[in-house]
């Protein structure tokens, strides 16, 4: 895959996005839930107007979708892979953090040839 300078910048925006903890929070209990804000206000136990600038900011970057019916306005997550990113960042930190190699690492493929 080329990486263009404009590709670079996008992925930096969404990376902005994530580097929120809320946000993830949120992305994780949408991953298997279609809810509405007071849903997740409740889930993710922060004030109503957090969540809802939350979602807006998750929303504006395509990461959730809503859904009007009747007078609610239902949130899921627009895209799963983004949390398989949010995975795979954690795995990196756990292995950081237990000071364990990790699985594939570049020294690995190298000593195992």
């Amino acid at each position: 895959m080329k990486v263009s300078n404009a590709l670079l910048e996008e992925a930096v925006k969404i990376y902005k996005v994530l580097s929120n903890i809320n946000r993830i929070k949120i992305l994780y209990f949408l991953e298997n839930n279609e809810a509405d804000v007071s849903s997740i206000v409740a889930h993710v136990e922060l004030p109503q107007p957090m969540v809802s600038h939350q979602l807006a900011i998750l929303y504006r970057y395509q990461l959730v979708t809503k859904n009007k019916k009747g007078t609610h306005v239902y949130y899921c997550l627009d895209d799963p892979h983004i949390l398989e990113m949010v995975d795979a960042m954690l795995g990196h930190v756990s292995h950081e953090i237990k000071g364990e190699p990790h699985p594939y690492s570049h020294t690995e493929q190298h000593s195992n040839k």
